[in-house]
């Protein structure tokens, strides 16, 4: 999609209605205004990722069609939002839906259907899908952002911040209605609500049971010993983390967790005047690296993590690797690949908009037995029918063909 000359948007700091106030202890005058006024909700959230703990919303964006913009801090009034969960119980339209839909259920607000920006774009075959992107490409209008990194937990919000968030909201009943449009027009709108649909119905993602490996891998730590040592830092470091409600990483960075891993201190001498922790504000923790460590010094060798993960989420080897260990499944690859990527430059989209990478790997990997049983697997896999659609017979043609 040919883009705008980004030099003549019309650039908007504030919402157009003024600076919002924060809404939290009054909450009568939002509920008022909200249920008089009709269609979808455009949402948002603000969090402290990086900063705090957990990954809840510290401010909620809402504004109707017809109604001003209100900036909800939800933040001990979890108990007083009834009224709000029963109002929003309708069309929400957000940017990136799947990144703010985890934090607004921790509050009970649930949408009835979905309306994702970020979706429409990649559907439509943006170049860049950001909301600042899509707005001054469909719109005409630069937005000012430049608050995404601050603390969003910390009171009172600035001016500039509240601005900055109001401005998620502001535009998105009118990008909606151009991205509508763009929809039906490409013949692309049955395609997009299967999206929105998959990621309302999204289950949360599991966490990693192994989280520390990252660092293992990153670090090429290849001890026992060692990796016992890294994953109890790293369960020491959360449990702190989570009683200070900041982020794992101001605790200690991941990286000095490996470093004193790999080190594998025999005294808290050694560990206290290790390299690692030679910072001043590291040192405030030592006893308690020191209890991980200690602790993973009494651990029997046969109980010590093994060194590659038992539970990775790929159950086969890497591509390149399947010519040696798989030919059946490299020719597979070959075919599912190419109509893939073939597929996708024909439809002006994003290969993994088209069917997921992962995907892709699994099907070639386990392979198919006839064209029905070919559309089974996809579906069961995670395609959606529009993506089936567009690439079942392709595969069959292709793999057939070699």
């Amino acid at each position: 999609m040919k883009h705008i000359d980004f030099s003549n948007t019309v650039e908007l700091s504030v919402p157009r209605g003024g600076i919002p106030d924060v809404t939290h202890e009054d909450l009568s005058e939002m509920f008022s205004v909200l249920g008089r006024c009709s269609g979808p909700f455009a949402v948002d959230t603000e969090r402290a990722m990086g900063i705090r703990y957990s990954n809840r919303a510290y401010l909620v964006q809402i504004k109707r069609a017809d109604s001003p913009i209100f900036l909800l801090d939800p933040v001990g009034i979890e108990d007083r939002l009834d009224r709000l969960r029963a109002l929003m119980d309708d069309e929400w339209i957000l940017h990136a839906a799947d990144q703010d839909l985890p934090s607004l259920r921790e509050l009970g607000l649930k949408p009835k259907s979905l309306f994702d920006t970020e979706l429409a774009g990649l559907i439509l075959g943006f170049e860049r899908v950001s909301l600042q992107s899509m707005v001054a490409e469909v719109l005409g209008y630069a937005l000012a952002k430049e608050h995404s990194a601050d603390d969003w937990s910390k009171r009172p919000l600035t001016g500039e911040m509240r601005a900055y968030a109001a401005l998620d909201v502001e535009l998105l009943h009118e990008l909606r209605e151009k991205l509508l449009a763009m929809l039906h027009s490409a013949n692309r709108y049955e395609w997009f609500a299967q999206e929105c649909r998959e990621v309302l119905l999204r289950p949360a993602p599991a966490k990693p049971r192994q989280p520390w490996r990252k660092t293992q891998r990153k670090l090429e730590i290849d001890d026992r010993r060692a990796l016992e040592m890294l994953s109890r830092l790293w369960a020491e470091r959360d449990r702190i983390a989570q009683i200070r409600d900041v982020a794992p990483g101001k605790v200690i960075p991941s990286a000095v967790l490996g470093e004193i891993a790999r080190r594998k201190p025999r005294s808290f001498s050694d560990l206290a005047n290790s390299v690692p922790l030679r910072r001043r504000i590291l040192q405030r923790d030592v006893k308690y690296w020191w209890n991980a460590v200690n602790s993973a010094w009494k651990v029997s060798g046969e109980n010590l993590p093994e060194l590659s993960a038992k539970d990775t989420k790929n159950p086969f080897p890497q591509p390149y690797k399947w010519e040696h260990v798989n030919p059946n499944a490299a020719r597979r690859w070959k075919a599912v690949r190419g109509c893939v990527l073939a597929r996708a430059e024909e439809l002006g989209i994003r290969q993994e908009v088209l069917l997921k990478p992962a995907i892709q790997k699994q099907l070639a990997w386990e392979g198919w037995s006839g064209g029905s049983d070919l559309e089974e697997k996809l579906h069961a896999y995670g395609a959606r029918p529009w993506q089936t659609e567009q690439l079942a017979a392709r595969i069959m043609d292709s793999f057939s063909g070699n």
